[in-house]
């Protein structure tokens, strides 16, 4: 009976998880990505929501091989990082 229980909560936690994600996906769809290689000040500050100090930090660190270097390179701290993470990208310049 046990085993039956156990079998139905990790069976109910991997729908849950999957609609979970699903949802998370759709709601992120419209959204378009913002290239913090090639944005502008404006843009960045717009978009993200940032202050002017932040944004030009993001700027003068550029080119990004790739959006977790802004925390490699201590650009953004960790909490900014995952606030805006799922809203940028980057392509090399």
């Amino acid at each position: 009976m046990r085993v039956l229980a156990w079998v139905g909560a990790v069976g109910l936690g991997i729908v849950a998880g999957i609609g979970i994600v699903r949802y998370r996906q759709g709601r992120l769809a419209g959204r378009e990505l913002l290239d913090i290689n090639k944005a502008t000040t404006e843009e960045l500050v717009n978009s993200l929501g940032l202050d002017f100090a932040m944004v030009e930090r993001i700027v003068e660190h550029r080119p990004y091989p790739s959006k977790i270097d802004l925390l490699g390179r201590m650009v953004v701290p960790p909490e900014i990082y995952r606030a805006i993470h799922h809203r940028i990208t980057r392509q090399a310049s």
